[in-house]
């Protein structure tokens, strides 16, 4: 038995963290560096009083929890060791995977137990029984979709004829081969990593009011915005190594290039931008709204240009984003203005850009 719990806590949990080590810390970061514990209190008490509020607490687990659901799934059917499981009972394969799915679901079980405790001190009874059933229901969401994964490793995809008819009689420019690439091959990634960024954008503009804060938190939350970005940037890299290599002996300028990946990657950021513009605090100016938005476009493009330099398997890459991000961290902290980290950014990506495009390789996990 405890042979059947360690190897898939292994290979799942402690897999999920590692990759994820940059992103939690960053929110650890955010939350305990701009936030005191009265001000965690009163958000928790002001969610507690208002079902609106309450339900933005409960899409972001919700958003976690599907976002551990495609983890699981993707592991277990690239994993042939994790197969083996289909032929444990299912009462004994459920519970191993449920304890597993606690695991990963720690950081929201720890909040809600936080919120717990305070609606327990004022007696918000009904809120508290809604808080319970969530848990209780998303502890429990994963198990379907990880025995599907067990069942059919190897899933069809099937299009639509609406997705036919459009591939066959509309053209798809060189720019926007990749966006489409995400929306046919991987809609839950881009999914998840849109919804979960304009959410904290929001969240973050939402605190605004609140108190007194500087343009510092907006620098953080799209340093956050960015860490969510590093697995489409991962795609974008894959997907142009896999797809589109042939491309690389085209008589194509570096400038050109260089402004198509730039066009690419401001294209994915730019509902960060109608946010940030659309909701703009009242102390923060355009100005600095700008700078805030170039700065996690630069962010985006480091993170392209040091896969250029050398190949990391998805599970390195994700791993060496933690020093960046604290480094990032700290400058803001120390008040560097985001036009100033923003303009670095751009300049040492395009000097990584310029010396390493043509001499990066692909190379398979078979190899």
């Amino acid at each position: 038995m405890k042979a059947l719990w360690t190897v898939p806590e292994k290979i799942i949990v402690r897999q999920f963290y590692l990759q994820n080590t940059g992103l939690f810390l960053v929110i650890l970061l955010l939350g305990f560096g701009f936030l005191s514990s009265n001000e965690h209190i009163a958000l928790a008490t002001y969610a507690l009083h208002d079902g609106f509020f309450l339900a933005g607490y409960v899409a972001l687990w919700l958003l976690y929890t599907l976002y551990t659901i495609r983890f699981n799934s993707q592991v277990i059917q690239t994993t042939d060791l994790l197969q083996f499981f289909r032929l444990i009972p299912a009462a004994k394969r459920l519970l191993i995977f449920y304890l597993l799915n606690l695991q990963l679901l720690a950081p929201v079980l720890l909040y809600a137990g936080f919120m717990l405790w305070v609606g327990t001190q004022q007696h918000t009874v009904s809120a508290n029984g809604i808080l319970v059933l969530v848990i209780g229901s998303l502890s429990v969401l994963p198990l379907p979709f990880i025995e599907r994964a067990l069942q059919k490793p190897n899933p069809e995809h099937v299009s639509s004829r609406l997705g036919s008819w459009l591939r066959h009689h509309l053209t798809t420019p060189y720019g926007f081969f990749f966006i489409r690439y995400l929306f046919r091959e991987q809609p839950i990634t881009l999914f998840l990593t849109k919804t979960g960024s304009c959410l904290l954008t929001i969240g973050i503009i939402l605190l605004y009011p609140t108190d007194d804060y500087d343009i510092r938190l907006l620098s953080l939350g799209i340093l956050l915005s960015a860490a969510f970005h590093a697995g489409v940037v991962f795609e974008l890299y894959q997907f142009e190594a896999t797809h589109l290599l042939l491309l690389r002996n085209l008589p194509v300028s570096l400038f050109r290039r260089w402004l198509l990946y730039g066009g690419i990657i401001a294209l994915l950021m730019s509902p960060e931008m109608l946010l940030l513009l659309y909701r703009r605090p009242e102390a923060v100016s355009t100005l600095n709204i700008a700078g805030v938005w170039l700065l996690g476009f630069s962010i985006l493009l480091l993170e392209f240009t040091a896969l250029l330099t050398r190949h990391q398997s998805r599970d390195r890459f994700m791993a060496t984003l933690f020093w960046p991000i604290i480094a990032y961290f700290l400058l803001i902290m120390y008040r560097l203005p985001a036009w100033g980290l923003a303009f670095a950014g751009l300049t040492i990506a395009t000097m990584l850009f310029i010396r390493n495009f043509y001499r990066s390789t692909w190379e398979s996990e078979e190899e």
